[in-house]
């Protein structure tokens, strides 16, 4: 009896696994198809007219989905599609009780040593060989992120950021960095060399 009840127990193990397995790759394809809305690139074409920023390509980051998915864009303007996406990993927060800390949910601040990360639009800034690798200042261009260069917001590369999504599995988190996986990053970096004034748009 004993053996019997055993394996029954681990067929159901199997079995649970394997729907699970299922139901996530299921969801993780609709994860995958997900582009930045119609309003967010209008949005974000207006504001690069408007301020006279580069009109070729802009980054953009939905902070809403979850961190183990696509959520950071290469937006092309001129070609009206994306050029790349990737997961992207958002701040961790500083002083949050271990069982909020886990959630992956981000919050947002402009708050110096908060740890979390801000919304609104940036400029990238300047190229530059940091602890973690080539990085990118980034400009704060709004009331919610004008604090970024004193709290040291930037665009880096980063180990525990996938390069794929994993979701449901969630993402590493920064201290409010805009991190991705080190071989996105250096896509990311052949395509900003070129370019000035790129506007790199958070939002959730």
């Amino acid at each position: 009896m004993p053996f019997i009840t055993q394996m029954k127990k681990t067929i159901g193990i199997i079995m649970l696994t394997a729907l699970l397995i299922i139901l996530s790759h299921i969801f993780l394809r609709g994860k995958k198809a997900t582009d930045p809305s119609q309003a967010q690139i209008d949005a974000a074409w207006n504001y690069v007219v408007e301020h006279d920023m580069n009109r070729e390509i802009c980054l953009l980051v939905d902070y809403s989905l979850p961190s183990g998915c696509n959520r950071l864009w290469v937006w092309d303007f001129t070609k009206q599609h994306k050029l790349f996406e990737c997961p992207v990993a958002h701040g961790k927060g500083r002083g949050l009780a271990p069982q909020g800390s886990r959630k992956d949910t981000a919050r947002f601040s402009n708050e110096e040593e908060s740890w979390l990360s801000s919304l609104g639009h940036s400029r990238i800034a300047e190229r530059y060989q940091g602890q973690y690798g080539i990085s990118y200042r980034l400009d704060g261009l709004d009331a919610s992120n004008n604090n970024n260069r004193k709290r040291n917001i930037v665009l880096h590369g980063y180990k525990s950021v996938p390069q794929k999504p994993i979701f449901p599995l969630p993402s590493g988190r920064s201290k409010g960095c805009v991190m991705v996986a080190q071989k996105n990053m250096a896509f990311l970096d052949s395509i900003l060399q070129t370019r000035k004034d790129v506007l790199l748009l958070c939002y959730a």
